[in-house]
Formats: structure tokens, C-alpha cells, sequence
């Protein structure tokens, strides 16, 4: 047992080691709130990976407290860390980091409890967790179509992937030990998924391209591009003269149909040569535009703004309002009050 016990430890050890050289290729990252979450999410799955093991804790002795601060809110910061990455959306600071602060305050509220609440807190801690990590495997999954950055969107499946295998693994293990009896010979097994998950992450950040660490790239096709030339010209036509983004529902396969070109191309061409990395920002752009031209026409000032929203191009009123306010930092509804006023 002595030497399981070793195996573990070293195992753990390297995942750790893992984590702590991720963080320093976050450290180089651009946008800064990317740079910021990326490292605070390694420096809380380097925390977790010691946390997850009595042998560690021994071998800590008094820093394990601070090990298990950033352990707790380690689902809160996979959730900032997630949306940061896979999500164009600005959000302020106390919204990015409200999931992790929830993790500590639920967490100490465990440990600062009656006894005969302890347990309660903890179910509520366990559950409030998964759903955090739900969530932003959702924000991954969801922006997956309309992702313009190509390296970003190679990247999401395997950030699915792991992210789900390691969180199953966990239940899994938690579950037989629930059941059956406590299994301290199970425990090299995380600490071998949490080893792997590190190194494969090293691997890939190590090599990103750079347009999927900066905020908005630009990079111009070579002079004299004459097939990117001609696209640029046929998208200008379907969006500027043919006005295809009124279209409800309107995806890159059907834009790229409208233009005759592959997909892969249309999107590196928006992307590299027009700044965009979503293709919903590239749309509604335009969109939004337009609907603002029409709640400032006098003569309109009696249709509905859902009409409005249904004519350029959006299927409901929900997601018009989020994309007007985002925008134009203003409901439709109070645009137009300014704009006739």
C-alpha cells in the first residue's frame, strides 16, 4: 500500500506541475480577462488535484487550507474560465466571478454550520457546482455553429469532451464507493485523469494560433488574392445589395450556399478580413442597424417593435431586445422614445 500510496503521490505530483506550466501559458494570453480566468481556473484544478488526496493533505500540513480554498470554487472558475474563452459576450467583474464566490460562501457555509445542516449545505454546494459546469458546457456546445475563430472551435470538442469524462469519472467513483465501501485503492485513478488532463492541455495551448488569444484580429489576405477578392465581392452583394441577413434563421451553410463557397473559407474570410469572431455578431450588426432606422422613422411610430424585430431578420423578441440592449446599451422600446423625442 506504501507504494500505491508513493505512486499517487508523484502521479499527483506531475498533474500539478501540469496545471501550474497551463497557468503560465495563460499568463500570455490576450484579452486580460482571459489571461486572468485562465489562470485562476489552473491555479484551482492544481488545488484540486492535491485536495482529492489524504496523502496530499498529509504532506501539505498548514498550506492545505489555502489548497482547499481553491479547490471549492474550482466549478465556479471552470464556469468564468469557459465563457471567457468560448463566449464574445462582455460581462462585468462581479458577474465573471459571482460563480466562484457562490462555491466559497456555500462551501464555508458547510463547514460554519449546525452539524445538522452541514450535510444540507454540502448537497446544495454539490449541486449549485454541477450546474455551474452544466452551464458552461452549454455555452461550449451552443456557440459551436456560429464560431468564427477556427482554432476556437477546433478546441471545443475536446473541452467538451474532457471536461464531461472527468466529471463522470468522479460520479462514477464516488457512486462505487457510496455503494459498496470506501476504495482508497481507486484513488490513482483521478489522479491519473487528472495527470492526463493536464498534459493534453499543455499540449494544446502551447501551440495555439494567435487568433484565438487575441480580441479582435485582423490579418488582411495577401495582395492580390484574387479567389478571396471575388468572395469578398459576392458576400458584399448578398449582404449590402440582396440584404440575406434578413433572413430568419439565416446559418453559414446558407450564406455560403448563397456566395458558392466552402464553409472553412467563408468563415476564415469574415473572421480574418472583416474582425468578426461570431457569426451572430456579424449578422446582428447589421440587423441591429436597420431596426434602430426603422423605430426612428416617425412614420412608423405605431408598429410593434416585434414586427420591427421579425423584419430584420430575428425569430422572436427575446433575442432582439438581449442583441438591441447589448449593443446600443438601451431596450428598442426606450430607443425609440430618444430618437422621436
Amino acid at each position: 500500500m506504501g507504494e500505491l500510496v508513493l505512486i499517487e503521490l508523484l502521479v499527483r505530483g506531475a498533474a500539478m506541475g501540469g496545471f501550474l506550466g497551463l497557468a503560465l501559458c495563460f499568463g500570455r494570453a490576450n484579452p486580460a480577462r482571459l489571461r486572468l480566468s485562465g489562470v485562476l481556473f489552473c491555479l484551482t484544478a492544481a488545488g484540486h488535484v492535491l485536495s482529492q488526496s489524504p496523502s496530499a493533505r498529509l504532506v501539505t500540513g498548514a498550506a492545505f487550507p489555502v489548497i482547499w480554498l481553491l479547490s471549492i470554487t474550482g466549478a465556479g472558475f471552470f464556469w468564468t474560465f469557459a465563457t471567457d474563452l468560448f463566449s464574445d459576450e462582455a460581462r462585468p467583474l462581479w458577474r465573471r466571478f459571482a460563480p466562484a464566490a457562490a462555491n466559497l460562501l456555500l462551501a464555508l457555509a458547510g463547514l460554519l454550520v449546525r452539524p445538522t445542516f452541514a450535510q444540507a449545505a454540502w448537497v446544495i454546494y454539490s449541486i449549485v457546482a454541477i450546474g455551474m459546469i452544466g452551464h458552461a458546457l452549454h455555452v461550449i456546445a451552443r456557440g459551436w455553429r456560429d464560431d468564427l475563430v477556427e482554432s476556437r472551435r477546433k478546441l471545443r470538442g475536446p473541452v467538451l469532451a474532457s471536461a464531461a469524462g472527468y466529471a463522470l469519472l468522479v460520479v462514477v467513483l464516488e457512486v462505487a464507493q457510496m455503494l459498496w465501501r470506501p476504495m482508497p485503492e481507486l484513488a490513482p485513478v483521478g489522479a491519473i485523469a487528472l495527470l492526463i488532463l493536464s498534459l493534453s492541455g499543455m499540449a494544446v495551448f502551447l501551440h495555439l494560433n494567435s487568433d484565438l488569444l487575441q480580441s479582435a484580429p485582423r490579418v488582411s489576405p495577401p495582395p492580390g488574392n484574387a479567389i478571396d477578392q471575388a468572395l469578398l465581392s459576392r458576400l458584399s452583394r448578398a449582404m449590402d445589395e440582396e440584404e440575406i441577413w434578413r433572413t430568419e434563421a439565416l446559418t453559414m451553410f446558407d450564406l455560403a450556399t448563397q456566395v458558392g463557397a466552402p464553409e472553412h473559407r467563408l468563415r476564415r474570410l469574415i473572421n480574418t478580413e472583416l474582425g468578426y469572431r461570431n457569426f451572430s455578431a456579424y449578422l446582428n450588426e447589421r440587423r441591429i442597424l436597420a431596426a434602430k432606422i426603422a423605430l426612428a422613422d416617425p412614420d412608423r411610430a405605431l408598429s410593434p417593435v416585434s414586427s420591427i424585430a421579425y423584419e430584420v431578420g430575428f425569430a422572436s423578441l427575446g433575442p432582439f431586445n438581449r442583441a438591441f440592449k447589448a449593443a446600443s446599451g438601451v431596450t428598442p422600446s426606450d430607443w425609440r422614445i430618444q430618437a422621436l423625442s
